[in-house]
């Protein structure tokens, strides 16, 4: 019998371990389904999780289902902003409900991990508004959910709460939170019990820290009554480091912006010791070893409304008596520890706040220092009454409190100081009743630690504050002499402060060095950055408050000098730095001289000198700052300035970005360098202009020697109206360049003129560009238009394959190799298209007459036409000819050959695979006319570019819309004039006429012919691209 008992318990609990092991087979598809149609459903915030993990032995017998990665955002406005992310969610639910056709029900959710982040902002929006409402739901559907709320308990599992009001200025930060509840959810009126624990709780509030990273623990049994929003609490108990607090009352949710409330609070105990643990600087040094004597007492209450407008009444009272604190390996207390603090309103109005802090005193040994703060009518007057009385020798500061170790404190302090008067006179600058009187006397401070390893030494200022009847812009603040050293470097400064409430009259001097590596003592650099070098100064400005407002500038009087040496500025993008070796910056009232500059940058020796304008404006307001530079440099190596990697060169770097212009600046910058690289070209004696304004980089008469000629270079490069695509504008002058390093050196030459590659010899040309920069800084061709001109001065042509199959097919071998001298030919270009105007060449004693049109792509559209002397002519040029003539005659078309024979050849395919057919008949034709289809066609193509890069402006620049748009067509109708009636198209034109009217109809059947080849030839043509839609 036992044997069977012991096989059915084996048989039964194998079955519950397997079906366990199964669960997440069975349902897990099922419960991901579920759980993210819930928060699609739900939530109006965008939510994620990486995957769900399900476990029958976490929270046995219910099925726990684990969201891991889980992640809310924040809606609305609050989009950019995380509302709660969490390592891993865990939802126990009813194991019955998950093998039932109903909802899933919900008993248990903890959340492992969370940091949370509850926001609100200057307009009281809340970022944790994301249940979708019943009419973004429907009724119907939330009566469908596919889970039902059980909720019996749940917790939050070492988390991060913040909690950010900045309608209220509010700010509440804890972490290392744990806290969990239970209670029955389900019913309308139930007890939560409530227990938390914070490792570190901070709390701010008008930018008065009350709690710093306190350890916190609280306590609550809450009577919830759900259908009045209301949660009381009887017997709450908290702890704040030691000091515990006792609570009781209620707090109810009346609607979205008003709560009603009524709590009381108060110390069950009446030591010191509990409220001197709320001093962090103390509480974390050896706080139990502490012996403290005294008494203190903490008690208030809150009650009544808060909403737009109105606060609740409150009382808080707080009194310490004889407090005396004292280390046990110090030689001295702190004693005779007295406080008294009400901060009161008696009725919720805001303005009716008053606190009162007075009989404020405390002794370090025998050196006594008392203080009292009297302040109410903050919302109207701000009155206050205050002073502080008191001697402090830092020297003996140690001997009372721990410092941090390797600590240097030494110095006097005294203060003799009071204020009385309404204060928001001096805040808004109007005439009023306060006076202020009296000292803060700083004498030999010493102070070094190890964020201090370069000591602050033999500081020495007093502040004196004088007002002899009682009206607060008679008030004077005055720094006669103050003296400050840091490390070695010594700093005298004085200031002087009069009329503060009406318009702050100021007049400032200093005078000293500093060494800047001392920086990082007073700012935390960003990882990877540091400053280093020497400023030596003395400078004064003198001016109101008023001049800034009214933007007065040129009315501040700046004067003196700022000399730099040998200042070293390093990022993780420049790891070497700007080093700046020697500048001296002399102050005006209108404008910064500066002079003697020299240093490097990116491997690149500069000097320089100019001045700066409106510097004051520009660093207060972001008003534009203008200025003169005249700039001489060694070599400038633009690819590394730039980010860039010459061609050919292998790289995995990622896309370089392109340079954005800053706005707001407008500089003249004058420049003379001796060399500039920039991808695989040099570029020496570079001298010109450079304008920066309207976040555009132009170039004025820029001249520069390479590729064994000169260049001249004209332009712009703009980020205003497309910060990811400059626009480019440049106009060349070239002369004398060699024709083989022009086309390497440039991708663009290698485009516009693909033959380059088979010419040696030298090249001037006169170049206009339009377009776009896409990645990697170089051009993006599709965008690229313009014209242009090249003059062959001498060279060589060969190995240029439709050359070589042209001489091939007529059998002359003079066409294979040519050399030539001063052949012009002019060009323009647009959508990938470059059409060439005719021009001539002559090859020994052929004539040759070359027009058409050829892509980026390296497509051909050619028409040449050839007067060859019978006695040049070939066996296979005779064939042709043969051909041409018999095929005439038999269409009954008398054909006579001279001497010369003019040959037709259209030229198509592409370079490396060209096509030719030939023709007898119309090879009298101009090709000007000829081509007036390709000008048409490429005319009509710059004028939509024209017209889609006008509205692309006028989206960018409404503000001046009328005057850009009309400029723009202006400029468009006069470039589409001049590409469809230019100079060679006009004297085409003419030949035409003279021919129509001497040969009667035989030349408009042959210009009919040609055009009808020509166009064959471009229905062979892609359709034209919507630029556009490109563009934009």
């Amino acid at each position: 019998m036992g044997k069977k008992i012991l096989l059915i318990m084996a048989i039964i609990l194998g079955t519950m371990l397997a079906f366990a092991a199964a669960v997440p087979f069975l349902f897990g598809d099922k419960l991901k389904m579920i759980a993210e149609k819930e928060l699609n459903e739900q939530l109006t915030a965008k939510s994620t999780f990486k995957d769900v993990s399900i476990s029958l032995f976490r929270n046995f017998p219910k099925v726990s289902v684990g969201l891991e990665k889980l992640y809310i955002g924040g809606p609305g406005n609050f989009s950019s902003d995380t509302l709660l992310v969490a390592d891993r969610v865990d939802i126990a639910i009813n194991l019955f409900s998950l093998l039932g056709s109903g909802p899933v029900k919900v008993n248990n959710v903890v959340f492992n991990k969370p940091s949370i982040h509850l926001m609100v902002n200057e307009m009281g929006k809340v970022n944790w508004d994301i249940i979708k409402s019943t009419e973004e739901t429907g009724a119907a559907d939330s009566s469908a959910s596919e889970v039902s709320v059980e909720l019996n308990r749940y917790e939050l599992i070492d988390g991060k709460l913040r909690y950010d009001d900045v309608q209220a200025d509010m700010y509440m930060d804890l972490s290392h939170l744990n806290h969990k509840g239970s209670g029955n959810f389900t019913a309308d009126n139930f007890l939560l019990e409530t227990a938390t624990t914070a490792g570190e709780a901070s709390f701010t509030y008008a930018g008065i820290p009350y709690l710093a990273r306190t350890k916190t623990t609280i306590d609550a049994a809450i009577d919830v009554n759900l259908p009045q929003n209301k949660y009381s609490f009887a017997k709450a108990k908290a702890i704040i480091n030691e000091l515990k607090i006792d609570g009781d009352g209620f707090f109810q949710l009346v609607n979205d912006s008003t709560y009603n409330m009524d709590i009381v609070f108060k110390t069950p105990s009446n030591e010191f010791r509990d409220i001197l643990s709320l001093v962090p600087a103390i509480y974390q040094k050896d706080f139990k070893d502490l012996t403290t004597k005294g008494t203190a007492a903490f008690e208030g209450f809150v009650r009544g409304i808060y909403a737009p407008g109105k606060i609740p009444a409150y009382s808080v009272n707080a009194i310490i008596k004889d407090g005396f604190f004292q280390y046990p390996d110090l030689p001295k207390p702190v004693k005779d520890i007295n406080l008294q603090l009400k901060a009161t309103n008696v009725d919720g109005q805001p303005d009716n706040t008053i606190i009162d802090i007075s009989n404020a005193t405390l002794k370090f040994g025998e050196e006594p220092f008392s203080f009292r703060v009297l302040y109410k009518n903050p919302e109207t007057i701000q009155f206050i009454d205050a002073a502080a009385k008191g001697n402090l020798d830092l020297g003996t500061i140690g001997q009372f409190v721990k410092l941090e170790e390797g600590t240097k404190l030494s110095g006097q302090v005294k203060a003799d100081i009071s204020g009385k008067g309404n204060l928001n006179v001096v805040l808004k600058q109007q005439r009023g009743p306060f006076q202020a009187n009296g000292f803060f006397e700083l004498s030999n401070l010493l102070y070094a630690s190890r964020e201090f390893p370069q000591p602050i030494r033999n500081t020495s200022a007093t502040i004196l504050v004088s007002n002899t009847d009682g009206i607060a812009d008679n008030t004077v603040v005055k720094i006669p002499a103050g003296h400050a050293e840091f490390g070695t470097d010594k700093i005298d400064f004085s200031l002087l402060l009069t009329h503060p409430a009406t318009d702050p009259n100021f007049d400032v001097s200093a005078k000293g060095g500093f060494q800047l590596d001392r920086a990082k003592q007073f700012y935390t650099f960003e990882p990877g950055t540091s400053i280093d070098g020497h400023l030596d100064a003395d400078i004064r400005i003198r001016g109101k408050k008023s001049y800034v407002d009214q933007e007065k500038y040129d009315a501040i009087q700046s004067s003196g000098k700022v000399v730099v040496k040998d200042l070293i500025y390093k990022t993780p993008e420049y790891q070497d730095g700007f080093l700046l070796k020697n500048a001296v910056l002399t102050l005006a009232p209108k404008d910064i001289e500066i002079s003697n500059a020299n240093g490097n940058f990116m491997q690149t020796n500069f000097n320089g000198n100019g001045k700066i304008h409106n510097a004051i404006g520009y660093a207060l307001k972001d008003e534009p700052l203008s200025g003169t530079m005249n700039l001489k440099a060694g070599k400038v190596d633009l690819n590394k300035w730039m980010g860039t990697t010459p061609a050919g060169t292998k790289t995995s770097q990622a896309t370089t970005k392109p340079f954005e212009v800053p706005a707001n600046i407008r500089f003249n910058i004058s420049t003379d360098i001796d060399e500039v690289v920039y991808d695989n070209v040099s570029y020496k004696a570079v001298k010109g202009g450079l304008t920066i304004a309207n976040e555009t980089i132009s170039l004025d008469n820029l001249t520069m020697q390479a590729l064994d000629g000169t260049m001249n270079l004209n332009g712009s490069y703009s980020t205003r109206l497309n910060k990811a695509k400059p626009a480019i504008r440049l106009a060349f002058q070239l002369s004398n360049l060699d024709v083989q390093k022009t086309f390497n050196a440039f991708n663009t030459v290698k485009f516009l003129m693909p033959i380059g590659e088979f010419i040696t010899g030298k090249l001037s040309s006169g170049l206009t560009v339009y377009g776009i920069l896409g990645e990697e800084m170089m051009p993006d061709l599709g965008s690229l238009s313009g014209n242009g001109m090249i003059l062959l001065i001498e060279g060589f042509l060969s190995k240029f394959k439709p050359l070589e199959v042209l001489a091939d097919k007529l059998k002359i071998e003079s066409l294979q190799n040519i050399s030539f001298k001063d052949v012009k030919q002019y060009f323009e270009f647009v959508n990938g298209k470059v059409l060439v105007k005719p021009f001539t060449v002559k090859v020994k004693d052929i004539d040759m007459e070359i027009g058409g049109m050829h892509g980026f792509d390296q497509s051909l559209e050619y028409i040449i036409n050839l007067k060859v002397p019978r006695s040049k002519l070939g066996t296979g040029a005779n064939q042709v000819v043969d051909g041409l003539v018999g095929e005439l005659t038999k269409k009954g078309i008398p054909v006579k050959l001279g001497e010369t024979v003019n040959l037709k050849v259209k030229m198509g395919g592409s370079i490396k695979s060209p096509t030719l057919s030939y023709n007898l008949q119309d090879a009298t034709e101009s090709l000007a006319t000829e081509m007036k289809d390709l000008v048409r066609d490429l005319a009509m193509e710059q004028k939509v570019k024209a017209d889609s890069a006008l509205g692309v402006a006028k989206q960018a620049a409404k503000d001046s819309l009328e005057a850009i748009r009309e400029k723009a067509v202006q400029e468009a109708k006069k470039k589409v004039k001049e590409q469809i009636f230019g100079r060679d198209s006009t004297s085409a034109k003419d030949t035409l006429m003279a021919r129509d009217t001497s040969s009667g109809q035989a030349p408009k059947k042959a210009s009919d012919a040609a055009k009808g080849l020509i166009k064959d030839i471009l229905r062979k043509k892609k359709p034209a691209v919507d630029t556009t839609q490109k563009q934009q």
